[in-house]
């Protein structure tokens, strides 16, 4: 099955303690797309910066701050997806405790919301 990795069938996992995950994400459909609305958010970062040190107005830096944080909660929704769709949907065909594998992605949702 190919959930999106790259790489030979014996990759490492991710973290020692785990064997689920492979050392690349499963989000290499994305990585593009992932990768130039990081640069896009860290331009808007970057105007914000300059907004504070021209003491703008609050509440347009408070705007272009709820703005950079919708643009990194949508690509965070990216990687959530195609890691579901990837990583988590692997290890529950591969690990008979699928418990361990749902308490971390509830572990991520958590540090999401």
């Amino acid at each position: 099955m190919d959930h999106g990795h790259t790489g030979s069938s014996d990759d490492r996992a991710c973290r020692p303690e785990c064997g689920h995950h492979r050392r690349s994400g499963s989000y290499g459909k994305d990585r593009e797309k992932i990768l130039h609305g990081l640069r896009r958010v860290e331009g808007q970062v970057r105007g914000i910066q300059r907004m504070v040190e021209e003491d703008r107005y609050c509440v347009d830096v408070l705007n272009q701050i709820a703005a950079a944080r919708m643009a990194l909660a949508r690509l965070a929704l990216i990687v959530l997806e195609d890691h579901t769709r990837g990583c988590v949907s692997r290890a529950m065909a591969e690990q008979k405790d699928h418990d361990e594998v749902i308490e971390e992605l509830l572990q991520v949702f958590k540090r999401l919301i």
